[in-house]
């Protein structure tokens, strides 16, 4: 068989990468729902099988798995709602501490700067008309973007049931489209795959939910207010990796400033996050996810940029667990394998050697 020259081969990798993303972008709308639709898929395939197993039909044991899932984010999405409401009830009290704070940042400023009072309310009213004049369209995206998900995202339940009940179906679909010879090779790849999503989907529940407890009593103990609404957004914000903590340890801290007079507070709220987060980098992530995603810190990076200009957050959240799962295929396939060792864990590489070498 003809080798092809390694030119025409990166050629070829290139303009396959190229197509990608652009499908990737022009059919985001489309494929956000599906791919949430297929890691939901994932999560709950033990539920399903579990009632199956205790002889409920497929269709019923599906339906089940289903609402058990509508429940649980109802359940969430009603204690955050009570905890926002709560919080409103206080707006005009933080409204009046702002305004004191400002006051003394002024009086800061211009006593240090020699800047006065009028110059900085003329800067402030400058920038604030540049902020209204450009955020008006960003709202207006925001908006548009945010109907259009939630209009998608009731086509989720319909997918994962449809994904569920017909996961027979493409197993026997790859047996037809590969030789009877990798029949076995393709079915161990797609075990692997579902496995890896269910570990690190299940894995980053249980991280969320620790974090948010952690969070919420180290908050508690510093008294700052809505401690646990607080310390629950942290935890829900490690969903994105990286940023998602440096933006859920703002908030605490912008609540400390407003509502206490001691700085000390607000320095404590960001100990408290430097904390919890060391204690979920070194322990609670090694130990609750695992390396359900053995992927190296530069290829996870690269992967959150690339996820997050394609498909905003949404990307920042899916691309971590598409990569995973494409890295079991690059190590079972046999071309590819270089690509999976570029991004994999440095720790990994005797073993993987052992297993496909």
């Amino acid at each position: 068989m003809k080798e092809f020259p390694t030119y025409f081969k990166v050629t070829t990798y290139m303009f396959l990468i190229i197509m990608i993303v652009f499908v990737l972008y022009v059919g985001k709308s489309f494929l956000i729902p599906v791919s949430l639709g297929v890691l939901l898929t994932f999560l709950l395939m033990p539920v399903s099988r579990w009632l199956e197993s205790k002889r409920f039909p497929r269709t019923l044991a599906i339906v089940m798995s289903i609402i058990l899932m509508i429940v649980v984010v109802a359940g969430l999405l009603f204690f955050l709602s009570s905890q926002f409401m709560s919080f409103s009830e206080e707006m005009p009290l933080l409204k009046v501490k702002l305004t004191e704070k400002f006051t003394f940042l002024q009086h800061m400023v211009s006593d240090n700067f020699h800047v006065s009072e009028g110059k900085q309310i003329a800067w402030l009213e400058n920038q604030m008309v540049t902020m209204m004049e450009s955020s008006g369209q960003i709202f207006g995206n925001i908006f548009s973007a945010t109907g259009n998900f939630l209009a998608a995202a009731t086509l989720i339940p319909i997918y994962i049931f449809f994904f569920t009940f017909y996961r027979h179906k493409f197993k026997d679909f790859v047996k037809y489209v590969a030789p009877v010879e990798q029949h076995d090779l393709m079915i161990n790849v797609m075990r692997r795959t579902s496995q890896v999503s269910q570990k690190y989907l299940v894995g980053l529940l249980i991280d969320i939910s620790i974090l948010g407890v952690l969070n919420s009593i180290g908050f508690l103990i510093l008294g700052i207010n809505h401690a646990i609404l607080l310390g629950v957004i942290a935890g829900l914000l490690n969903i994105i990796p990286y940023i998602g903590v440096l933006i859920g340890s703002i908030f605490p801290i912008i609540m400390a400033l407003l509502t206490k007079d001691s700085i000390w507070i607000a320095i404590g709220a960001l100990g408290v996050c430097v904390f919890v987060q060391f204690l979920d980098n070194n322990f609670i992530t090694p130990k609750v996810v695992g390396s359900a995603v053995s992927i190296n810190p530069l290829a996870t990076m690269i992967a959150l940029l690339i996820g997050g200009t394609i498909w905003g957050i949404a990307g920042m959240m899916l691309f971590i667990p598409f990569l995973g799962m494409l890295k079991v295929i690059f190590d079972n396939v046999e071309q590819f394998r270089p690509f999976g060792f570029l991004i994999g864990e440095e720790q990994k590489l005797k073993s993987k050697k052992k297993l496909f070498f």
